[in-house]
């Protein structure tokens, strides 16, 4: 009976193990909760510097060739010449206003990842927004959270697998300030082969074009959200 005990308490563990990891799903957006005429929207945008974004090179050397095979197209994506990400907050502004929705820009006061830790469960964010509500004095937070864009590259080892391709990678939520809940939720992964010869230094109009044209398709991706 001990063994029998041990066994499925082992079995349980794993099994909320697993249940913590399963990555949070699509949620469609709650348009019964979102078209509420009292509903004051905030709507926060939070992006890093574009840049070369490796995968593959799991090793330090790896990851040294291969950071340094590809430093003039990283040169390229950190500079000031590579523009358009901010537009995409302005997707969700304006889709918002377009249905008479009072909504706004908003700076957060703290940074998510130091808003206090939620009970990890799906349909509810990993931080607590809730005490943002009175400080923002608004209902209803849109995260457009943008964590890598530039170009994308697969490795194996040292060994390049893919050319660089145009790439946004994200994610976009609506978090119901009174509950913590999502009212919407979805993943940004596009990634855009550069058509013909990429490796033109130093402007790599290959790679910029196919980058141009993944902000442009997160564009069209958000737009279909609200």
């Amino acid at each position: 009976m001990k063994k029998l005990h041990a066994v499925f308490t082992v079995f349980f563990v794993l099994l909320l193990s697993a249940c913590g990891a399963t990555p949070q799903p699509s949620i469609v957006l709650d348009k019964e909760y979102i078209n509420s005429p009292e509903q004051r929207i905030g709507v926060y945008f939070k992006v890093d510097q574009a840049s070369t974004h490796i995968y593959g090179a799991s090793c330090l050397l790896c990851y040294g060739v291969a950071s340094a095979a590809n430093s003039s197209l990283t040169k390229h994506f950190e500079s000031e010449a590579i523009s358009g990400i901010e537009g995409l907050k302005k997707v969700v502004s304006d889709r918002m206003q377009q249905q008479g929705k009072n909504v706004q820009f908003v700076s957060l006061p703290v940074e998510i990842k130091k808003l206090p830790k939620f009970k990890k469960t799906l349909g509810f964010p990993h931080r607590d927004f809730r005490s943002l509500k009175e400080k923002l004095n608004i209902d209803t937070l849109i995260v457009v959270d943008i964590k890598e864009h530039g170009a994308y590259r697969q490795y194996n080892a040292y060994v390049p697998t893919t050319d660089p391709m145009g790439a946004v990678e994200g994610e976009v939520y609506t978090v119901d300030l009174n509950t913590n809940r999502y009212v919407q939720y979805e993943k940004l992964s596009i990634r855009v082969n550069a058509s013909g010869e990429w490796d033109e230094p130093p402007s790599f109009p290959g790679v910029t074009g196919s980058y141009y044209e993944a902000l442009e398709k997160a564009k069209e991706r958000i737009n279909a959200l609200f």
